[in-house]
């Protein structure tokens, strides 16, 4: 019952995350992404860098977000630990397996349009081993969200 009341919760917040991201973000994403694509298309030399240098910050704050997801997901793999008489490897490789289920969900749903709209995607499936490895990486990068979880890293 443990197990089930773990993997339940993160597969119905990943639902609620995949359909959220995909119905409200990536449509804001896109419109963004065809205006920028046009200022590209313009052959002026400054529209044209400030459309690279606004996608950049696109894929930062996207990679940054959907990071979150592989944070929330080593957390509460973390938290979940702590009782007695659970297994960390297979808490870890479900966890693993929902959180990269969950971002391909959202990755295979996102149009391509190049290197950087693909980016976030991959960053932020890395940032979970990355976080599972090293939790005051996490701490440092997301200081919020431990405590949110009630799970003090430090």
């Amino acid at each position: 019952m443990h197990y089930f009341n773990y993997a339940f919760f993160l597969l119905l917040w990943g639902w609620i995350l995949s359909g959220g991201y995909v119905r409200y973000v990536v449509p804001l994403i896109g419109s963004v992404f065809t205006t920028l694509d046009s200022m590209e298309g313009s052959g002026q030399v400054i529209p044209r860098a400030l459309a690279f240098l606004v996608k950049i910050v696109l894929t930062v704050a996207q990679t940054y977000v959907l990071g979150i997801w592989s944070a929330y997901c080593v957390l509460r793999t973390m938290v979940f630990l702590l009782e007695p008489g659970t297994n960390g490897w297979l808490y870890y490789i479900s966890a693993f397996v929902i959180c990269e289920g969950i971002l391909g969900i959202v990755a295979k749903r996102e149009p391509y349009r190049g290197l950087l709209s693909v980016f976030h995607s991959a960053m932020a499936m890395g940032f979970f081993v990355i976080f599972a490895l090293n939790p005051y990486f996490l701490a440092s990068v997301y200081p919020w969200l431990p405590p949110l979880v009630k799970f003090p890293i430090g």
